[in-house]
């Protein structure tokens, strides 16, 4: 008898696990196309013009300019640190120079990139070959033309190499040397360029080295680190007409 009830209950629970199958099935099907819509819908809210609507509706004039004068600073700011294509072309083809003569690598600086960026955006009027002034070793150049890249600014200023005599530390009479020496002053470690389009049409570069080279009477290869006060000899710009 306790099988036969046995059997008995077994069939009758058989049609009640399909039953409940059925309905999870039906359920899982219902759901799963009420999460289809919720996600057509919301990626139709997510669209830009959505976006800007329920934006504009429910911000104020003021929060507005508040968020968009944090973006400006925020993309100032990382435009300011940003080392970009142009900053490694011009780290790469100083630190070439330099390690053909076996000088350590410099470091690219941003507050040195900032500087000169601020001196080159002020001469992008007339592009005068004008130094700073500042308390930091410079490279200027111009040219009449806008197509040369960062590593060709530095190779015209490394090409002095040829007029410069390492024995005994002096220059060809009638020629540049200051833009060399300066790439390969060792006592430099730090450097930061900038460049500009000028308003003619040239280009004007600004290379800004730390700490500064190109003292008188010292030479290049040497250290001098012990020796403070000695006088500074600015070398001559770079112009290519």
């Amino acid at each position: 008898m306790e099988l036969f009830l046995r059997k008995r209950k077994t069939k009758a629970l058989f049609p009640m696990f399909v039953a409940i199958t059925l309905f999870l099935l039906q359920f899982w099907a219902v759901m799963a196309q009420i999460t289809h819509n919720e996600s057509s819908t919301q990626s139709s809210n997510n669209s830009p013009s959505a976006t800007s609507t329920r934006y504009l509706s429910s911000s104020s004039p003021s929060s507005t300019r508040k968020l968009f004068s944090f973006r400006s600073r925020w993309r100032r700011r990382r435009r300011r640190n940003k080392v970009n294509r142009a900053s490694m072309e011009f780290l790469f083809a100083h630190n070439l120079v330099r390690a053909r003569v076996g000088e350590p690598p410099l470091e690219w600086d941003g507050r040195l990139a900032a500087y000169a960026r601020v001196w080159a955006n002020q001469r992008v009027g007339d592009c005068r070959l004008v130094h700073s002034n500042g308390p930091f070793g410079e490279n200027i150049f111009w040219a009449g033309q806008n197509n040369w890249r960062p590593m060709d600014i530095v190779k015209v200023w490394a090409d002095e190499n040829k007029f410069y005599d390492v024995k005994a530390n002096t220059c060809e009479s009638g020629q540049m040397c200051g833009h060399y020496t300066q790439i390969v002053w060792r006592d430099s470690t730090k450097v930061g360029c900038a460049r500009v389009d000028c308003s003619n049409g040239g280009i004007y570069a600004i290379c800004v080295y730390n700490p500064l080279g190109n003292y008188e009477g010292e030479n290049p290869f040497g250290s001098y680190q012990d020796q403070i006060g000695l006088l500074r000899q600015d070398p001559p710009a770079a112009t290519i007409v």
